[in-house]
């Protein structure tokens, strides 16, 4: 069975944390930087998924989507620019209050059978990118 879009977007959300925590342990300078850089295109990668596909799922499943997907576009627009240590909580802070608040709410609303798809489709552009 794959995994739905809310299951892989959570799964993002640990790895995330996990190259967060490879940022703030990291025993040399270089290898900070590059785990910064990697950090860092993991979080462009998963901004990009959730701008493609949860955000229009909010707009269609939930009666306030379009207000929670303005929000939301408007938090992750809030992380451009460098990502630097110092935004980490700020990141974390988001991406738990997606996973306490928001998740349930769309897992809710939006049939299972179109999380899956979402998901499937989410995988096929993560394949070919």
């Amino acid at each position: 069975m794959s995994a739905d879009l809310i299951e892989l977007l959570t799964a993002e959300h640990r790895r995330l944390e996990s190259l967060f925590a490879d940022v703030e342990t990291a025993p040399t300078a270089a290898r900070r930087r590059a785990a910064l850089a990697a950090a860092a295109a993991a979080l462009e990668r998963h901004t990009a998924a959730e701008n493609r596909f949860l955000h229009p799922a909010l707009h269609e499943h939930l009666p306030a989507g379009p207000d929670i997907a303005a929000y939301e576009e408007a938090e992750h627009a809030s992380f451009d620019g460098p990502l630097t240590i110092e935004r980490f909580d700020a990141v974390r802070q988001h991406m738990q209050e997606e996973e306490t608040e928001l998740f349930p709410r769309l897992a809710e609303a939006c049939p299972a059978e179109e999380l899956r798809r979402l998901g499937e489709a989410m995988q096929s552009v993560r394949v070919t990118e």
